[in-house]
């Protein structure tokens, strides 16, 4: 693969190639068809998330980000080239967060060209990389170039017309995956009994996608299936009524019922074969802590896709069990229930946080946290190193009144990259990673605090500028109040242990078992894979001189 310096070019072999774009935090790819003069020939040529089809060129969503694949064929004769265009949301600046890399491979997966977008400042929007004309061929460029205002100054620019100069985007932001936790509500009636088979879902298809995004179709399809499942039984309860009232002849809801569950048992099957033949050669942060893969576990280059939370089960289908995976970067807070045990969510989240670590590249996060009251039990982070406490644990847990500067501290690092500051860190706050995860232990002792507020604009503000968050109710219940309606509301909602969770799709339930690290007890003492990871970075970065 040929690593570009800005400005730099190099021939491109292939005439199908895909573009992709890693960062930190999440950002949104589109794609520009121009000319000579990098200027658009018509609205027409601006390819995103809400104009996903153009002439040669193609926006989707798989894994863990956004995608853009270029027919270079395909592309219009009058066009000279197709620019990558990648753009933070808000008023969060390139400068804030980690530089985004752009990459280019084949349609076979060959990497083909990548490029680093180093020393950018107050820029929300760039120019990534140009693919362009070159006599009869095509070549790659590495562009850069940044605009302090945005998406929308970048297109009106080069030629789209904006309906609003002043927003970030032409349209509303593309929706996240499902909000888990959070159903649909639920038709009044039944639906009739649907046609059999799984639907996939428009896009690539599936020998195309990530195991990320395979996992949420199958979940889709699954739920798609059980709900006509549930609604043709219905149908076929209903229908024997009227047998057993003489209206109909008898029998036919038997037939029903029996084609009703053969349909579901072969739409199982085929779920449980797509999973069964990808599930061994995943990565280890969307693997079972019990599977070998973790024996081998080495930090990572790049951010993961996803991480694993637990498996999906109904009792309709019990040969069917579906990774929930949730994917990196998060755009959301995570938001951890109590359970049925002392401990159960504290040690739910030790092993989300591991997971979360193993998912991304040493140096890249930190840990913040915070628990005001003190009784999570999760002062043995002051056993490490006095130099990884520093570096990557935020200089220890929070707790009592530091708890509160603590999280006013996050929250005007939050502030300052939302209006575009530097990458300058807020007085007070511990030197450390760009992104930093912040777990706030108590969570429902810490709505019903003096710094409530806070939290619940960290939540809503935090993920998108590199400050995830992590809510774990451990020892006080959340009340029923506004503010942790809209707190839960702005996160993805786990059960600690077995528990409930519904699709949003259909809004059919399933059991979700969250997936434990073996010795994480009830969160009081330090789990030897969270160990072995947390010293693995801070090698990595003592490496790094």
């Amino acid at each position: 693969m040929t690593e570009l310096p800005r400005g730099a070019n190099a021939p491109l072999p292939a005439r199908r190639v895909t573009a992709t774009v890693s960062c930190a935090v999440p950002v949104d790819v589109s794609a520009l068809t121009v000319d000579a003069d990098l200027q658009a020939r018509s609205d027409a040529d601006l390819v995103f998330y809400n104009a996903p089809e153009g002439a040669g060129v193609r926006w989707s969503q798989v894994g863990g980000g956004q995608r853009i694949e270029l027919d270079l064929e395909a592309v219009p004769a009058d066009a000279q080239a197709v620019v990558i265009v990648v753009s933070l949301t808000g008023r969060t600046s390139f400068g804030a967060v980690p530089p985004p890399r752009l990459q280019l491979t084949a349609a076979d997966g060959t990497p083909l060209a990548g490029f680093t977008v180093t020393d950018l400042g107050p820029e929300r929007a760039i120019l990534g990389l140009e693919v362009y004309r070159h006599g009869t061929g095509w070549k790659v460029r590495a562009l850069g170039q940044g605009y302090t205002g945005g998406l929308a100054e970048l297109l009106t620019a080069h030629g789209i017309e904006v309906d609003d100069p002043g927003e970030d985007q032409p349209a509303a932001a593309p929706p996240p995956e499902p909000a888990m936790g959070v159903p649909p509500p639920r038709p009044a009636e039944p639906a009739p009994p649907a046609e059999p088979g799984p639907q996939p879902a428009a896009g690539p298809s599936r020998s195309e996608v990530g195991y990320v995004e395979r996992c949420w179709l199958v979940w889709e399809d699954a739920s798609r299936s059980l709900a006509a499942y549930r609604a043709a039984t219905e149908h076929a309860l209903r229908l024997r009524d009227d047998e057993l009232a003489g209206r109909a002849p008898a029998g036919r809801h038997q037939e029903l019922m029996a084609a009703a569950a053969d349909r579901l048992s072969a739409d199982a099957a085929q779920l449980a074969g797509e999973l069964a033949g990808v599930e061994p050669h995943v990565g280890a942060e969307v693997a079972s802590f019990a599977a070998a893969t973790w024996l081998t576990w080495q930090p990572r280059s790049d951010v993961a896709e996803g991480i694993l939370l637990g498996t999906l089960t109904a009792a309709e289908l019990p040969g069917l069990r579906i990774p929930l995976v949730l994917r990196m970067p998060w755009r959301r807070g995570v938001w951890i229930s109590r359970g049925a045990l002392p401990g159960d969510s504290a040690a739910y989240a030790w092993s989300l946080i591991t997971r979360f670590l193993a998912a991304v590249p040493p140096g890249l996060v930190g840990l913040e946290v915070i628990d005001a009251s003190g009784l999570s039990g999760a002062s043995w982070l002051s056993g490490f190193d006095p130099l990884t406490v520093q570096t990557l644990l935020g200089g220890g847990v929070a707790t009592g009144p530091a708890a509160g500067e603590r999280l006013r501290r996050l929250l005007d690092l939050v502030d300052l990259r939302g209006i575009g500051g530097d990458a300058e860190l807020p007085p007070g706050l511990a030197p450390g990673p760009p992104v930093r995860l912040v777990v706030v232990m108590d969570a429902g002792a810490a709505l019903d605090g003096e710094d409530a507020h806070r939290l619940m604009r960290l939540v809503e503000d935090g993920p998108l500028v590199g400050v995830p968050v992590l809510l774990v109710e451990t020892d006080t219940p959340a009340a029923e109040s506004v503010r942790a309606l809209r707190v839960r509301q702005s996160c993805n909602n786990l059960p600690s242990a077995e528990g409930a969770i519904a699709d949003s799709w259909v809004g059919a339930d399933w059991t979700l078992t969250p997936d434990v690290l073996p010795d994480a007890g009830d969160g009081t003492r330090p789990p030897s894979l969270f160990a072995h990871v947390l010293g693995a970075h801070a090698r990595a970065i003592a490496s790094y001189g």
